[in-house]
């Protein structure tokens, strides 16, 4: 199925659109770099929006929560102890069965809570392979 796009006025296969819009995802993106590039600022305020939208959607917390846990945690990963350079390197850690988040993790233990599936039957066989090595 085609579509014509808004934007550029070509024709393209409906899959080169993102849903329920009439412009290709070539000339979003390019608009998007643009912005990114000719008005840094403007696109920082956007992304700290949607960095708050997106906490307060899936998490259920504020930005004034996120600040307090950073807080709480002395600016430190909840698993490791390693202090966050910056908010980029700071990842919410939260229950996938109950959602509930439990804390504040550095990208090294969150990815390996992940690896793990939060298994910790598999975490436990894992230490006692750490401790005969």
């Amino acid at each position: 199925m085609l579509k014509t796009c808004k934007i550029c006025g070509v024709e393209k296969n409906i899959s080169e659109f993102y849903t329920g819009r009439g412009k290709c995802k070539d000339c979003i993106n390019a608009a998007a770099r643009k912005i990114r590039v000719d008005k840094p600022e403007r696109y920082a305020r956007y992304r700290k929006r949607a960095n708050e939208y997106l906490k307060e959607r899936r998490y259920g917390i504020t930005q004034e929560d996120f600040n307090n846990m950073l807080v709480e945690q002395n600016n430190m990963c909840k698993i490791c102890n390693s202090e966050f350079k910056n908010t980029k390197d700071t990842h919410i850690d939260h229950c996938h069965n109950t959602n509930k988040v439990r804390g504040l993790l550095c990208n090294g233990c969150n990815l390996a809570l992940g690896q793990f599936g939060d298994n910790t039957d598999i975490m436990s066989m894992a230490i006692k392979y750490l401790q005969i090595s």
